[in-house]
C-alpha cells in the first residue's frame, strides 16, 4: 500500500477560490449564488436585494467568531459552494476578533497596528485552508475602489488594510463585473483599468447572460470550464510523464556512435510536450559525453 498520489491519479473536481467584484448594481451576489449547492455568509446583510427565487440559506453575520462556528458545524455539510459577501465586511470582523483575542493587536485610535495586519492575514489564510479541507468552494463578494497613477484610474477590490494583496495571492481567481455598452461581463485577466487574476486558464472576459431561464453562470461557464481544464491537464502530464520514460529508454540504450546518431534522429521527431525536447537535449548531452562524443553542426551528426 502506498501512502503517495500519482499526478494522473488526482480527481479533476477540486475546490475553487474566488474572488467577484466590481461596480455596484451589476448583480455580484447574485452571481455568486449561481455556484455549486452555495450557502451565504452574509456579513453585509444585502440577502433581501437579491431576486427571492436565487436566494440561499444564509449567517447573518455579526462577529466572525459566529462564521468559525457555522463552518465546525454539522449545518455547513450539505453545501459545495461557501460564499461571502463582502469581503471587505469579513476583514473588518476578522480584525475585530484578532484585536479581542489580543488587545495589543489594535492602537490607540481603535485602528489596527501592523501586527494586527499580519495576523489578520494569517486568520484568512486558515479560513481559506479550513474551507479547502472541507472539499468545498469559496466566493468572496467584494466591492470595487478607485484608485489613480497619475491620471490613470484603475479599481481594486476595496478591504482595508495591506490586506488586499496578500488576500489575491490565495485566490485561484478573481473576476471583475461591469457593464459593457448594455451587456454585464466578468472579466479574469488584468488590465490597466483593474485587478484580475486568471490562474486556471478561463477566457479573458466572459458575457454573463440574464437570469430569465435561471441562475447558472458560475456553475456553467467557470466550475465546468476549470473541471475540463483539471482534466485535460491531468491527460497532458500523464501523456508528458509518459513521454519522458521513452525518452529515457532510448537514451540508456546508448552505447556508441551508430546508437547516439540513431536516438538523436528519433528524438528529433518525437512529439513536443511543456520542455520535453530540452529534456532530451539535456539527457542527449550527458550521453554523448560519457562516449566522448562531439556534434558536428555541419553534418548535423555526432562524431
Amino acid at each position: 500500500m502506498t501512502l503517495l498520489t500519482q499526478p494522473n491519479e488526482l480527481t479533476t473536481t477540486q475546490p475553487i477560490s474566488c474572488m467577484i467584484y466590481g461596480q455596484p448594481g451589476t448583480g455580484k451576489t447574485t452571481l455568486a449564488l449561481s455556484s455549486d449547492k452555495p450557502v451565504l455568509i452574509d456579513l453585509d446583510k444585502g440577502l433581501h436585494r437579491v431576486e427571492t427565487r436565487f436566494r440561499c440559506p444564509s449567517l447573518q453575520v455579526d462577529s466572525y467568531k459566529q462564521i468559525l462556528e457555522l463552518l465546525q458545524s454539522d449545518e455547513i455539510k450539505p453545501f459545495n459552494t461557501i460564499v461571502i459577501d463582502t469581503l471587505g465586511k469579513l476583514i473588518d470582523r476578522m480584525g475585530d476578533y484578532v484585536a479581542l483575542n489580543n488587545p495589543k493587536y489594535k492602537q490607540a485610535d481603535g485602528t489596527l497596528a501592523m501586527k494586527g495586519w499580519g495576523a489578520v492575514k494569517i486568520q484568512f489564510q486558515n479560513l481559506v485552508k479550513q474551507i479547502f479541507n472541507m472539499n468545498k468552494s469559496v466566493i468572496f463578494v467584494a466591492h470595487e475602489k478607485e484608485d489613480k497613477d497619475g491620471d490613470t484610474r484603475f479599481v481594486r477590490p476595496d478591504v482595508a488594510g495591506s490586506s488586499g494583496k496578500d488576500i489575491i495571492k490565495e485566490l485561484d481567481l478573481m473576476g471583475y463585473v461591469e457593464m459593457r455598452g448594455n451587456k454585464r461581463t466578468v472579466s479574469f485577466t488584468p488590465s490597466e483599468k483593474f485587478y484580475a487574476k486568471n490562474s486556471l486558464g478561463l477566457e479573458p472576459v466572459i458575457e454573463i447572460p440574464d437570469t430569465a431561464n435561471g441562475n447558472t453562470f458560475f456553475v456553467e461557464k467557470i466550475v465546468n470550464a476549470v473541471d475540463e481544464k483539471r482534466k485535460a491537464d491531468a491527460e497532458t502530464l500523464e501523456l508528458y510523464n509518459s513521454l519522458k520514460e521513452m525518452i529515457d529508454s532510448k537514451i540508456s540504450a546508448i552505447t556508441d556512435i551508430q546508437s547516439l546518431n540513431d536516438t538523436y534522429a528519433d528524438l528529433k521527431d518525437m512529439q513536443v510536450i511543456w520542455d520535453s525536447k530540452i529534456y532530451w537535449k539535456h539527457q542527449l548531452a550527458d550521453a554523448s559525453k560519457k562516449i566522448e562524443a562531439t556534434f558536428n553542426k555541419e553534418t548535423g551528426l555526432f562524431e
